[in-house]
């Protein structure tokens, strides 16, 4: 059977791709990995949710940092839930205040993003037309410094003497003339720079009108790893709690539990809660019909 899928709309590969939903058991591993708090095992498990929820749609490791942090930010939306609930410190005052964030703004506005051509990509000609490169926005979600190694994120294709010989990139690199790593390390200065100036979250403090919590959309920090972090993290012991209530009061299977998504074991929990509270309140209007009765 089928699989239930949703949509999304990709700026990067200018079109919109299927996804498919994730499934409880999927989310407590990602909790597992985020608790654990190393970073290269979070994005290593981000870049493999991508590839299984993606899986209906083409290959998914070739999609710029962009399109899967707007994928990411849309399962988060879907599967677990609309809004995030957070805490930001004022930086003038020190205080600590709540504030509340929809995901579908920020969407949104990655989606909608007007960003210059140069910084979507670029293609470079070299030695008359025997090399040509043509680049694009990296493909992770973060990178550590402009290094050799990373600089194969932004290779979208290379012509060398008319033959596309793009699948051997790694290989090729380190033998690509001086002149082709300095374009290349001044594309991303270029790329970050712009792309640092966009704001994940700008929120303004309640303590002080001038100033405001910032995350900028920036490769070349934690930033978004940290702000998807701080979307897919909880409790680990809360996911066990919710597992125990769920077979024990509600008497749902734990093959059900483990398919379903987040989202929709809360859709359980509301209907438990709303049953309980018009039994209360048949009981309390019983009393006041039959006030001797126990």
């Amino acid at each position: 059977m089928r699989q239930f899928v949703y949509t999304v709309y990709l700026p990067g590969q200018k079109k919109t791709v299927q996804i498919k939903e994730l499934q409880f058991s999927r989310y407590k591993h990602l909790v597992k990995s985020i608790t654990n708090d190393n970073d290269n095992v979070i994005i290593d498990f981000f870049d493999s949710l991508l590839a299984d929820l993606c899986s209906v749609d083409n290959d998914v490791k070739t999609y710029s940092f962009l399109d899967k942090l707007i994928i990411l930010l849309t399962i988060r939306l879907v599967c677990i839930s609309p809004e995030l609930e957070l805490t930001g410190t004022c930086p003038e005052t020190k205080n600590n205040f709540n504030f509340t964030v929809k995901l579908t703004d920020i969407i949104d506005k990655l989606q909608t993003l007007q960003l210059p051509d140069e910084v979507y990509g670029t293609t470079k000609t070299f030695n008359n037309g025997d090399l040509v490169i043509e680049l694009g926005m990296p493909s992770i979600l973060q990178m550590s410094t402009v290094e050799l190694g990373m600089l194969n994120t932004v290779f979208k294709k290379i012509i060398l003497n008319g033959t596309d010989v793009t699948k051997t990139r790694e290989q090729i690199i380190d033998h690509l003339p001086a002149v082709v790593l300095r374009d290349i390390k001044n594309y991303l200065t270029t790329f970050n720079e712009y792309m640092s100036g966009i704001k994940l979250l700008d929120i303004r403090s309640p303590f002080a009108s001038n100033k405001t919590v910032e995350m900028p959309l920036n490769l070349f920090s934690n930033s978004i790893i940290d702000f998807l972090k701080i979307c897919f993290r909880r409790n680990l012991l809360s996911l066990y709690e919710l597992e125990y209530f769920l077979i024990n009061r509600l008497n749902l299977s734990y093959e059900l539990i483990r398919e379903v998504t987040p989202a929709e074991l809360n859709i359980y929990i509301n209907l438990f809660k709303e049953e309980k509270r018009e039994e209360e309140k048949a009981r309390k209007s019983s009393k006041t019909l039959n006030p001797l009765q126990p």
